[in-house]
């Protein structure tokens, strides 16, 4: 039927297919080769995304044993812990994932303070005037991710925030295509390790740093796990 909608991402993507396609009409529909960076990237962000940030999390929770201690001690408070003599591990599912609100609010505080991504861009839509910069229909900008979510308030008085405070996934139409299950993953492996009663220690070289390629990993990471 002509007026059925795609069912799944690749019928839409597929769908979408109009070698035509330019910027100056947004539902003209995508290259061939815009549709194949977008499916490049889901691919990439599928698995470097998460394991980037899994990185800075051990090197976080190394400089800061207190922090894990207090996570430690939210499980406990859930049943969550590991139990019987390492023998057993309690399911994880979603609701009691949704009640470990330290966890979740350590988990952001890792995307606040090392964005996987550096920057994102956008392209202006009309002429405007953002703090007296003049901005041109038409031009690039680019946004560091790095320089915006440095405020601890988000944490705090302003948790509520407006959704494009912090934005360590993108925001609006350009939002990154997986975030939801990124942050699910994310959290949930997060805690797996927490539930196993494992700590991660400071070392010498646990300098830290960051590489950027496509995403921003931990240079330098060489911490100690100590089962507890």
């Amino acid at each position: 039927m002509e007026n059925e909608q795609p069912k799944n991402l690749i019928a839409l993507l597929v769908s979408s297919l109009n070698e035509e396609a330019n910027d100056d009409q947004v539902l003209s529909g995508l290259t061939r080769a815009e549709i194949f960076d977008e499916v490049l990237m889901m691919i990439i962000t599928g698995y470097e995304t998460t394991s980037t940030a899994l990185s800075w999390f051990i090197f976080f929770a190394s400089k800061n044993p207190q922090i894990q201690q207090r996570m430690k001690e939210e499980l406990r408070e859930h049943h969550l812990l590991m139990i019987d003599n390492l023998k057993y591990v309690p399911p994880l599912t979603a609701d009691n994932l949704t009640s470990l609100t330290y966890c979740e609010c350590v988990t952001k505080e890792v995307l606040r303070l090392a964005p996987v991504f550096g920057l994102t861009s956008r392209i202006a839509t009309y002429d405007t005037i953002v703090n007296d910069v003049k901005i041109h229909r038409g031009q690039t900008i680019l946004i560091a991710l790095h320089n915006i979510n440095t405020d601890a308030r988000f944490l705090g008085e302003d948790k509520n925030h407006h959704p494009l405070a912090m934005i360590p996934f993108g925001g609006g139409h350009r939002a990154c295509i997986g975030q939801e299950l990124a942050w699910l993953e994310l959290k949930t492996i997060i805690v797996r390790m927490m539930q196993r009663d494992i700590t991660f220690e400071d070392t010498p070289e646990n300098v830290g740093g960051y590489n950027e390629r496509i995403t921003c990993f931990p240079k330098n990471v060489v911490v100690r796990v100590r089962f507890d």
